[in-house]
Parts: C-alpha cells; sequence; structure tokens
C-alpha cells in the first residue's frame, strides 16, 4: 500500500510531493528535507492519524508533476533520490533489485523486529540483571517473557540463557550461518592454544577474569544490543542491502526514510571502540598458539625505521595501544576482521575531530585528522553507507562476543572440573 500526498515547507513555503510506502509498523516515523532550503520534515504516520512537523499538508494533485520536488520514502528499503515515475513504488523497486526469495527473508527479518519491538524494555532490563547478577529476576523474566529457562544456579546456565535470549532478539541482524561458523572457529583455535600449552592458556583465562577484564568487556558488548534494538527503523534499510549485490559492487546514493547521522554517530564510535578491547583476546589466542604464552608478541614486530621498538612487552601494554595500531602487533593473526567493519578513520572523526551532515542529500562529511585554521579535503559518506557500516560493525563485535563466551564456559566446565579432580 502506499499514501500520495504534498506538504508544503513551513520554512521556504515550497511545495513536495511524497509517496510513501507502508510499512507493518503501527507507527512509523520518517523524516527528509526540503530540497529548497534544508528544512528537517517529520511525519508520523499511524493507523488513524498523522503528525507532520516542519511541514503542512496542502492538496494533493495526482499523478505527481516533474516541475514539483519530489520524495519516496519507505521505512524498510532504501529509496532513490530519482524524480517520480508511476508505479515505481519503493517496494517495487526493491523487489527488482534483489529478487522475490530475497525479499522474503528481508521480510522475516521485519517480521521479527515488528513482532518483538514491545519486548525491548524488557530485553534491556534483563541484560542488566545478568550483568548486576541478579540472578532471580533474570530467571523469572526470562521465563515469563522470552519463555527461556535457566536450568540451574550454575554460572554456566546463566551463561546459555543469556546467549539464548540474545539469539532470540538479535536474530534480525545476524547473517544466516556466522553464528555456528564463528563458534567453531573460535573452538578450534582455542583447541590449538590449548594443544601448545594448556597451563598457560588457563594462565590467560585467568587473568582476564582475575582483572574483571573479560566481565567488563562482556559488559560493554550488552550495552550494544539494546541500542541496536533501538536504532533499528534506521538499520532496516542497511539490513536489506544484504541481498542487493548491484549496491555491493557500485553503491550509489539512496535515502534512508527514519532519522539522521546525529542519532548514530556515537553508536559506530562505541562499536569501534568495544571491537578494539576484544582485539586484546585475538592478540592473547594468537600469542598463546604461535609462542605458547599470552604475554610474548612476535619479536620486533614493533620496529621502525628509525629504530624504535614499539613490539608490547605484555598484552596489557598491547590493550593500551590505538586500535589503528593494534592490528599490526598481530603477526599473521588468525582472525581477520570483515570489510569496513572497523574503519579508524570515520571513528576518530565521530570521536576527536569533526563531522558535517547535509540534511538533503544525506552525505557525511568527515575529517579523519586535526586541521589548523583551513580544513581538508573531507572524506565523505551517505548515511545509508554508514548505516551500513554500523551493521557490518555490529556483526563484528557479535562474533567476537562469541570467544568471550567461549573464554567463559572454558573457564566453568574445563579449568573448574580439573580444580576438582585435583581436590580429590
Amino acid at each position: 500500500m502506499n499514501i500520495n500526498l504534498t506538504l508544503e515547507c513551513d520554512s521556504c513555503g515550497e511545495p513536495t510531493n511524497c509517496r510513501i510506502g507502508m510499512s507493518n509498523r503501527p507507527e512509523q516515523p520518517l523524516r527528509f528535507a526540503c530540497k529548497d532550503c534544508g528544512q528537517v520534515i517529520d511525519l508520523t504516520l499511524r493507523m488513524h492519524s498523522a503528525d507532520i512537523d516542519g511541514a503542512h499538508q496542502i492538496e494533493t494533485q495526482t499523478p505527481f508533476d516533474e516541475n514539483t520536488n519530489f520524495v519516496d520514502l519507505h521505512l524498510d528499503f532504501p529509496v532513490s533520490f530519482e524524480k517520480y515515475v508511476m508505479g515505481q513504488t519503493p517496494f517495487m523497486m526493491a523487489a527488482q533489485r534483489i529478487g522475490v526469495d530475497e525479499m522474503m527473508l528481508h521480510g522475516a527479518r521485519l517480521r521479527h523486529l515488528d513482532e518483538f519491538h514491545d519486548n525491548k524494555r524488557t530485553f534491556n532490563t534483563l541484560l542488566k540483571h545478568y550483568t548486576r547478577q541478579k540472578k532471580t529476576p533474570f530467571k523469572l523474566v526470562a521465563k515469563r517473557a522470552f519463555d527461556v529457562d535457566v536450568i540451574s544456579d550454575a554460572p554456566q546456565d546463566f551463561n546459555a540463557a543469556l546467549y539464548n535470549l540474545l539469539a532470540i532478539m538479535m536474530w534480525p541482524f545476524a547473517l544466516p550461518g556466522d553464528n555456528a561458523n564463528t563458534v567453531d572457529l573460535f573452538m578450534n583455535e582455542l583447541g590449538k592454544a590449548r594443544q601448545a600449552s594448556k597451563p598457560e592458556l588457563e594462565a590467560f583465562i585467568a587473568e582476564t577474569i582475575d582483572t574483571r577484564f573479560l566481565a567488563k568487556l562482556q559488559s560493554d558488548c550488552l550495552d550494544v544490543y539494546p541500542r541496536m534494538l533501538a536504532s533499528e527503523l534506521a538499520l532496516r534499510p542497511a539490513l536489506f542491502l544484504d541481498f542487493d549485490d548491484a549496491y555491493s559492487n557500485n553503491p550509489i546514493p539512496m535515502r534512508v526514510s527514519a532519522d539522521d547521522f546525529q542519532s548514530f554517530k556515537d553508536l559506530y564510535k562505541d562499536i569501534a571502540e568495544v571491537i578494539s578491547r576484544q582485539f586484546v583476546l585475538v592478540a592473547g589466542v594468537n600469542n598463546l598458539i604461535k609462542r605458547g604464552n599470552h604475554n610474548t608478541f612476535f619479536p620486533g614486530i614493533g620496529l621502525t625505521k628509525s629504530g624504535k621498538d614499539f613490539t608490547p612487552d605484555s598484552l596489557d601494554q598491547f590493550a593500551k595501544v590505538d586500535f589503528g595500531k593494534k592490528l599490526t602487533f598481530i603477526d599473521d593473526s588468525w582472525y581477520q576482521l570483515e570489510d569496513d567493519s572497523a574503519d579508524n578513520q570515520l571513528r576518530n572523526a565521530i570521536a576527536h575531530f569533526k563531522t558535517e551532515y547535509d540534511d538533503v542529500t544525506q552525505i557525511i562529511s568527515y575529517y579523519p585528522q586535526k586541521d589548523g585554521l583551513e580544513a581538508k579535503a573531507p572524506k565523505t559518506i551517505s548515511f545509508l553507507e554508514f548505516m551500513r557500516r554500523i551493521l557490518t560493525a555490529y556483526r563484528e563485535m557479535h562474533r567476537l562476543h562469541h570467544l568471550i563466551k567461549a573464554l567463559f564456559y572454558y573457564r566453568y566446565l574445563l579449568m573448574d572440573d580439573a580444580s576438582k579432580q585435583e581436590a580429590t
């Protein structure tokens, strides 16, 4: 179903013809900017009402003419900046881009997000119960709200319930088969580390647990999941791009119809920082596999042309290194980052330097380095591609979260069992 209406900008008086493809969400917040003056116009549609801010509705003449400003809007798909073409609705354009089977999978993800929309607050509360070790309310709410059982008070069973909850709520954001492949990879590599030196592997795990590094890192991961769910309306077009091979090979400007860059820039930065800390675990396992000690890095790997050697002396020292440099200290790493999952220049621009956003074109300009009085030429990225970067970074963080889970399970199931056997 589509709705055609015309809105007149409250700032400059210019009309914009809007073709709105309807999602299944009961409340649909949409946003665009007036092409003439840049005024941001917000439109929230409900079953029997609508709120408009920044413009007001005027009489609509259909079919739309070519001389009036025009926007396509849809929550579920990226939409073009092109001129109006009758029949080329957002849904039809999306179906032509990816095909029927992929549209069905994309639709299943969206239905899941719609179905669990009202559970987001409860899910967030459950994650806080887990982090604070509030076991009784965690068990009761997990069962009542999600039908997830905690079968005993053992820590491994609380851990299992936690990851069942994550699997339920976060399913739409995962690539098919990705979680299983990731778990297999981690089990295989930890097996290599155990074979290289079981005592050293257990010393590595004990250090990350005794210092609370692992628990704090898990908590930081858990903080991201509710923020991803809170961002799901703007992420829907990015999810669509999983199936759009043409876009992957040749990105083109397309519109995101919900919210803007300012609402999400800190999310990307924070996920990148979590990934940076997760790579401490990757480096530790890498050192164990190759040199039998999690603190021993490849000799001279940090040697510069000037003769200075910045090779970390320990994993603790490595943890203090900026993320952009961390990767250079891991020799022939067993774990590879996905493309664009942690763009350090974009992250630095958001965190420390400068970004600009054009509401009309939805283009982000960012400055990766500090400038003097005169700013250098910026790099640019579309808002849609930025949301895609958030999704890719989230997936990287979630993959590495499975390594955290694996290390906890090793501690709960193998190290504890070994201790019991020695005691008897």
